[in-house]
């Protein structure tokens, strides 16, 4: 049997022993096969390669008991043993409080173009001298030493609801992190870079090896900061985890949970004119894209901000229908806890428009202005009134009547609507951004901030 013959077999199974017990259910089979090069004392030193078969069901009982799984399934025996399990659960469970139904358009999907590689088989064999060029990019511009990771995987699904929808997607996609360091730790720089095409990375790894090995040659010396308030210029890579997180909560179940501040915003002007942010499924090259989601409707952009302006949340069948409108093709099994799942609405790819500066423009004035590179641990005080704190990590800059130095220890200590507010230009160096600070891949250009609070990193 073909491997997209086999998710389809497991699929029907588990709609088939579902019939008769449930009133609605979804059955996605993934067969992901990935690899992790990792790297430290600028060699390689860890190579891993895994093949994962995995099922995922959501399921009704009734009027609305619901219940989702995720488990790893070698055969048909294992996917109705899943079913069992899910199904009985189900069973026992109290009527949500949220589901309104699922998806029950009768539609067929085909994939979007572009976002499957048929060279990954290759790259198995070529991704250590890709990383390897990476490093020796980093110690030409000076770093000592360097360490980080690359992976690459390609993933095949096959989706099925027993109200119709079905679909077929099939991606690869990259993702490379490198640190550089000088004699002292405190002297160090990121890189970064991930997408769906391949061929592409190898160009993207090298510039990102020689981007930290500057960095880090750039941050010799670094002092102290002193805390107060400055502007800042924030990387996308910073700039994705900060000022990329408000899109993503112009979601209805964080607004009913008060895990959102935009919960009363809706229509109002959270930032300037300049800022159009949009979530879109069907961006080229996003990590994010699908033509459909998890209940297999149809995806599509939807505009989050425009003009600065509050415009839209995003939606699945069960939220439109609370709140009265159409879904937006965001339906997601999202982890709540561990081990529990449940579907909901889920940024897909968040988008800002480009700015129309360069980088270097953003730093034109004469107020004080730090450049954050990276930051680590970023943790949200008050979800609902959007307070939060974050430490930038690696290379960190003052710019000052003219000049520049290398500044440490200082935390990003602020309000999320007051910076966003606050932003005062964007650059034309957008870029998506992925790793585990960002775990919703976020397309953004670097951002210049007015009047941020900088306290000392160890308050």
């Amino acid at each position: 049997m073909s491997s997209l013959g086999e998710l389809k077999s497991f699929a029907d199974a588990a709609i088939n022993r579902a019939s008769g017990r449930v009133s609605g259910i979804i059955a996605k089979v993934i067969r992901s096969t990935g690899s992790q090069i990792r790297f430290s004392q600028s060699q390689v030193d860890i190579s891993n390669r895994w093949e994962d078969l995995r099922l995922e069901l959501f399921v009704v009982v009734g009027k609305a008991k619901t219940c989702s799984s995720q488990r790893s399934v070698g055969s048909e025996n294992d996917v109705l043993a899943a079913v069992e399990d899910t199904v009985s659960l189900a069973e026992r469970l109290p009527e949500s409080s949220i589901y309104r139904g699922i998806e029950e358009s009768t539609t067929r999907f085909d994939d979007l173009p572009g976002q499957f590689d048929e060279r990954i088989d290759d790259y198995v064999e070529r991704a250590p001298g890709i990383i390897n060029a990476a490093i020796g990019a980093a110690l030409r511009e000076g770093a000592k030493r360097t360490a980080g990771a690359l992976k690459f995987s390609k993933d095949t699904a096959f989706m099925r609801s027993s109200l119709g929808p079905e679909g077929t997607t099939k991606r690869t996609a990259f993702d490379f992190n490198i640190r550089a360091f000088q004699n002292e730790l405190d002297y160090s720089g990121q890189g970064l870079c991930c997408g769906v095409k391949l061929l592409e990375s190898e160009r993207q790894v090298v510039e990102a090896g020689a981007h930290a090995g500057m960095l880090s040659k750039q941050a010799i010396g670094a002092k102290q900061g002193e805390p107060g308030v400055y502007d800042l210029v924030l990387s996308p890579t910073v700039a994705a985890n900060v000022m990329g997180f408000l899109p993503q909560t112009a979601n209805p179940y964080l607004i009913l949970t008060g895990s959102s501040p935009l919960g009363d915003k809706m229509g109002q002007l959270l930032g300037s004119e300049e800022v159009n942010a949009y979530d879109d499924a069907r961006y080229p090259g996003g990590l994010g894209s699908a033509s459909f989601d998890f209940e297999g409707t149809p995806t599509r952009r939807t505009t989050i901000i425009e003009k600065g302006v509050l415009k839209s949340l995003i939606h699945n069948t069960s939220t439109a229908k609370m709140y009265e409108t159409q879904s937006t093709g965001n339906s997601q099994l999202i982890p709540i806890a561990s081990g529990l799942m449940m579907l909901l609405p889920g940024s897909t790819n968040v988008v800002f428009d480009n700015g129309t500066i360069s980088p270097d423009s953003l730093f034109e004035g004469n107020r004080p202005t730090i450049f954050v590179t990276s930051n680590w641990y970023t943790r949200w005080q008050n979800y609902q009134t959007g307070d939060f704190s974050t430490i930038p990590r690696d290379a960190m800059f003052l710019v000052k009547d003219g000049k520049t130095k290398p500044i440490k220890n200082l935390r990003i200590s602020d309000n999320i609507l007051r910076m966003f507010k606050n932003i005062a230009a964007l650059g034309n160096d957008r870029k998506q951004v992925y790793w585990w600070e960002v775990d919703v891949p976020t397309f953004i250009p670097s951002m210049r901030i007015a009047d941020c609070r900088m306290t000392a990193a160890t308050q």
